[in-house]
Formats: structure tokens, C-alpha cells, sequence
């Protein structure tokens, strides 16, 4: 018959009846390893008396041999309710002996590696579903990149733009899905290299600002005079934070702006997204970094799936930094993130506005507040106003170099505060839907310059010596004629949309181009020795690009030196790394871009690298 455990007949000292009523095990031994000391809760885990154990030698793990000196383990163990895992954390005492208090942690156990084990699965589904799902879209969007080139109609071209808008948001969201997947699974990589962080943030608002301007809405970006003119971090990991960030303010707000600003202290770099929205209710901002959350504004029916501000917390964290939110409802809100980022280059010193006066007339209070900051980062002496009456009080009427900075919609007013300030040199800040009201040349009298909204510091830095610029459209770059005349390209896709467009954008930059569906057909096709470069897609029946890459390094010379470049809908590290180590020489992803594919087959094509196929 098993001997029970009693503790009323073998517990003389009272110290044991405290260790009793611990829910923990409790055992301690003396410097051999053997037990001096055992509670209950261990009796009732593991059987017997008391007097059974004192004195047995009794293993969990080889002791700790520094006296103080604390560890934690777990141990697999059979208790008298089958095999468990305890948990002990155990200290040195300074007679050599150590004491370990002890928990069963089967259940914690088994439910991480349940969720371990869903968090891989999920990761693997996500990871095939936003690939099927990304190259039907990247098919769209090339097609719709085909067709714009074709000769449409105003309204033909409209009807286009909103179905690859449409086309590349849809991308964007499986882009921000795959990445949240990746974040929670531990398998996000970060690439730091040095970034131009003005550049970054000036050419992210001018994206941004296209759609503020179609809700009538200011949006304006301010960088802090101590930024470094580089810093070490993830450029497309930023752009990330910047669009969900930037984007979210422009989405939710509906009158006034967003002013993004970014400051740099002590070696980590700050940004904050300001807005005049409706504002957020203490209530709500602690959930607003989940999934899918979107506080009361989602009540306003502004569409969207919540990832966006759980895409930036978990990016955040990544970097070692933080996320936070400030507002009140009806106060608008500010969204703030900061995280290191080595500074790899000083801050700009040059102060080409010092001792200048810029006054800075708009009724929005982000374009004030923005070119306020900026002209005081570049040493400028700053005075704003929100009407036009107060300007001739402004005027310092010593400063014949004094700068005012008027909103275009004032800008028929030029005349007369030209004869209120005489010696005023006037910049016009003009938004991208008002540029084609006015011209530097056929503008109102008195109008000597121009500023685009959002104003680049370079642009102001400009305007502040004397310099001309006119205001630039994006324009497209122009592709050289037939830039691949001469070369002949393989293509390795299944899918066949995604293999028309390959096969028209080659065939227009004057290539000759041969199609085929399967990493094997690929195979055979460059074994006969014609072709100066393949194009393999990485996801192929029968044998995949990467199968198919190293199937080709192996063959005979000089076949095995053809030039491959990967084509891949998912754009991720783990991709790029793969396609390297099966001996890729570049790495494209859909749709295919002109330019990206002149530079990297005229690169990796040029004479002196071809090998002698023919």
C-alpha cells in the first residue's frame, strides 16, 4: 500500500508550518546534492514522508557552484499525476547547500507550443494566400500600365487610374498583412543602411499630399534643425510608418490638415503626425494599436481594415522604440513613434536665412505652423498671421530683405501689399491644385516666386538666395529607344497575364523574347545556348525558378554563366536570399518596371559580361 505524505506528526519546527502553506514546491539541499528540506505541496507532488526524502540524494539539475547565485530551469519530472514540468528556480546559499521553490508548467508549456505551432501555420498560410492573391494584382496593375501608354481618352484614363488606385491599395493592405504575419512570428528582417531622412519624409508628403488635396485638406511636413543629414535604419520600414501613419491622419481628418514633423535627441529620432480631426476619447486610444481597431471614427464610414496603426506598433517595437497617441475628441489627435537611429552625418549647418525676417500670411495653421519651423531651422527671424490685414504690421521696415510668404488663395491681394511693403520680395505658396491658376510669368503683379505645398527646405533654402525655381511637375522618365535591342530573353512564368505583359514591356524595349510555363520547359530551353538572359519566376509547376537557377548553374559552360534574374510577386528578404543562394544574379519583383529591368539587363548583358552562347 503507498505510504501517504503527513505533515501534523513530522513537523516539530515551525518554521515548516509556513514552507507547508506554500502552494509552491519547496526543496532544499545541502552542497552533496543531498535533501535537507521538503514542504507539502512536494510531498503531495511526488509521494511519500518527510522522513523518505531527508537525506536522499536527489538530482534536478548539477547545482549552482557560486553562493548567492539564483537560476531558473525546467525540468521534465514524474510526479504521482504522471509527467510533468516543473519549474524551479533555485538560489546558492552561503553554506554551499541550495534551495529551489518549484511550479508545474505543463499546461504553459503545451499552450506555447500550440501557439508556436499556429503561429508558424498561420505564417505559411498567410504567406501562400498573399502570393496568390498579389500576382493577379500585379498582373492589373501591369496591365493597367500597358494600357495607359495605349492612347485613352480624359475619361478612359480616369476610369484607369481608379482601377490601378484601386489595384495597388489592395496590394498595399496583402503587403501590410504578410509583414504583420512575419512581425508576430519573429521573422521580420530589418535592413539598416543609411538613409536621407528629409528626402524620405519630403518625398513620402508629396505622395500623401495628393490625396489631402482632394479633401480640400493642408498637409505639410517640419524637420527639426538637430536631425542628422543621415541616419542608419530601414528605409522601407520607415516609408511604412510614414504612409500608415501619414495616410491614417489624411483618412480620418475632414477639415483644416496634418503636419508631420520629425526631431532627433540623443540618438533616437522622433516622429509625430498632428491632426485637426475629430480627436480620439481617452476611453478609446488604448485599443486603437490592435488589430482591427479604429475607434469612433470608423463610425464616419471611412473604409479601411485597422491593420495600419497595429502595422506601425509592431514595426516600432522591432526597432526598439515606442508608439503613443495624444488627444481629446473635437481637439484633433497627434500619433508619435521614436526609435534609435544612429546618426551617420552631422545636421546641415548652413543658415541661409539668418538674420532675414519671414512673414508667413495663410489661413491654415499648418502651412504657418510648417514653414514657421522650417524657416527658423534655416535661422530665420519668423512672424505669421492668419489675414492679410495685419501683414504691413509685420514688416520690419529696416529689413529690405525681408521675405513674405503669401497663400495662393490671397495671391490676387500681391498688388496691393506690394504697396504696403515695397521692399517685400513675395513668394507665392501655391498648392498642387492651384498651380495651374497662376504662372511665375502671367501671375498677379508683385508675385517674384513660387513655393509648392508641401515646400521642400531646399525649395525655401533656394528662394531665400535669390534663386529661380519654377514649379516642377512629376514627370515620368523618358525610357532610351529600344534599350535592349539585340538581346534575346527567355521568360519563365505560368501565370498568363503576368507573362503578356513580361513578353510586351521586352518586346517594346526592342528584346526578342521566347515564353515558357515551367521551370523545367526553362531548362531546356537555355540548354540549347541562344539566349543572353532568363527571367525565371520563383513559383512554377513542375520545377520552380529557384530548382530551376540551380539546375542551370550545373550545366556545362559557359550555358551555366547565363545571366538569371528572379521574378517573384512577394518583394521579402527571405525571397532575395533565396534566390541569391540558388544562384540568381538579380531579383525582380511584379509588375515589371522599364527602367528596372534596363538597368539590370543592360548590366548584367553588357558584352564584356556576355558569355558565347550562339
Amino acid at each position: 500500500m503507498e505510504r501517504e505524505w503527513d505533515t501534523a506528526a513530522e513537523n516539530p519546527h515551525p518554521q515548516r508550518s509556513l514552507l507547508d502553506a506554500m502552494a509552491e514546491l519547496v526543496l532544499a539541499r545541502d552542497s552533496s546534492g543531498r535533501v535537507t528540506e521538503v514542504n507539502a505541496a512536494f510531498l503531495k507532488a511526488f509521494g511519500g514522508a518527510r522522513s523518505d526524502w531527508i537525506g536522499r540524494w536527489f538530482a534536478v539539475a548539477p547545482a549552482p557552484s557560486m553562493p548567492g547565485q539564483a537560476r531558473r530551469y525546467d525540468a521534465a519530472m514524474r510526479t504521482r499525476a504522471g509527467a510533468a514540468w516543473i519549474e524551479w528556480s533555485e538560489t546558492t546559499l552561503d553554506t554551499g547547500g541550495t534551495v529551489a521553490i518549484g511550479r508545474d508548467v505543463s499546461d504553459e508549456r503545451r499552450e506555447r507550443a500550440e501557439a508556436s505551432e499556429a503561429a508558424a501555420g498561420k505564417s505559411v498560410f498567410f504567406a501562400s494566400v498573399t502570393h496568390e492573391l498579389r500576382t493577379p494584382l500585379s498582373g492589373a496593375l501591369g496591365a493597367a500600365a500597358l494600357l495607359k501608354d495605349s492612347g485613352l481618352h480624359s475619361d478612359q484614363a480616369a476610369y484607369l487610374e481608379a482601377v490601378r488606385s484601386s489595384a495597388q491599395h489592395a496590394l498595399n493592405l496583402i503587403d501590410d498583412i504578410l509583414d504583420l504575419s512575419r512581425l508576430e512570428a519573429g521573422r521580420l528582417t530589418l535592413r539598416a543602411e543609411p538613409v536621407d531622412l528629409r528626402s524620405l519624409i519630403e518625398d513620402a508628403c508629396e505622395i500623401l499630399s495628393t490625396r489631402a488635396v482632394e479633401k480640400g485638406l493642408a498637409l505639410a511636413h517640419a524637420i527639426s534643425a538637430d536631425v542628422p543629414a543621415e541616419i542608419r535604419a530601414d528605409p522601407a520600414r520607415l516609408r511604412q510608418i510614414l504612409f500608415n501613419l501619414g495616410g491614417n491622419a489624411v483618412k480620418f481628418t475632414e477639415t483644416g490638415g496634418v503636419l508631420v514633423q520629425a526631431d532627433y535627441q540623443e540618438g533616437e529620432l522622433s516622429l509625430a503626425f498632428k491632426d485637426t480631426g475629430p480627436g480620439i476619447a481617452k476611453s478609446e486610444q488604448s485599443s486603437l494599436f490592435k488589430h482591427f481597431e479604429r475607434g469612433a471614427a470608423e463610425h464616419n464610414a471611412t473604409p479601411g481594415a485597422g491593420l495600419g496603426l497595429a502595422m506601425v506598433k509592431r514595426l516600432t517595437e522591432a526597432m526598439d522604440g515606442d508608439v503613443g497617441v495624444s488627444s481629446e475628441p473635437g481637439q484633433g489627435a497627434v500619433f508619435w513613434t521614436r526609435f534609435p537611429a544612429p546618426a551617420l552625418a552631422p545636421p546641415p549647418s548652413e543658415r541661409p536665412l539668418a538674420g532675414r525676417t519671414i512673414i508667413i500670411a495663410s489661413a491654415s495653421s499648418i502651412r504657418r505652423e510648417a514653414l514657421t519651423l522650417k524657416a527658423q531651422a534655416l535661422g530665420g527671424d519668423t512672424r505669421e498671421t492668419a489675414s492679410t490685414y495685419a501683414i504691413s504690421d509685420l514688416v520690419p521696415r529696416t529689413d529690405d530683405a525681408a521675405t513674405l510668404i503669401l497663400d495662393a488663395d490671397w495671391a490676387d491681394q500681391a498688388p496691393a501689399l506690394k504697396t504696403q511693403a515695397p521692399h517685400l520680395r513675395i513668394l507665392v505658396l501655391a498648392e498642387p491644385r492651384t498651380k495651374d491658376r497662376f504662372t511665375h510669368k502671367d501671375g498677379p503683379p508683385g508675385i517674384d516666386g513660387w513655393l509648392v505645398s508641401p515646400v521642400r527646405l531646399s525649395s525655401l533654402a533656394a528662394y531665400a538666395q535669390g534663386l529661380e525655381i519654377e514649379p516642377e511637375e512629376p514627370v515620368a522618365p523618358k525610357l532610351p529607344d529600344r534599350a535592349l535591342e539585340g538581346l534575346n530573353i527567355l521568360v519563365a512564368e505560368d501565370d498568363p497575364v503576368n507573362a503578356m505583359i513580361a513578353r510586351t514591356v521586352l518586346t517594346r524595349l526592342g528584346a526578342d523574347v521566347a515564353v515558357v510555363d515551367t521551370g523545367r520547359a526553362a531548362l531546356e530551353a537555355v540548354a540549347g545556348g541562344q539566349f543572353d538572359a532568363a527571367l525565371l519566376d520563383m513559383r512554377m509547376p513542375e520545377m520552380g525558378g529557384l530548382e530551376a537557377a540551380a539546375a542551370i548553374r550545373s550545366l556545362t559552360s559557359p550555358v551555366a554563366a547565363l545571366p538569371l534574374i528572379a521574378l517573384t510577386a512577394n518583394a521579402t528578404e527571405d525571397d532575395r536570399e533565396a534566390c541569391l543562394t540558388a544562384g540568381m544574379d538579380a531579383f525582380l519583383t511584379k509588375p515589371l518596371q522599364p527602367q528596372a529591368l534596363i538597368e539590370i539587363l543592360t548590366g548584367l548583358c553588357a558584352p564584356q559580361n556576355r558569355a558565347s552562347f550562339a
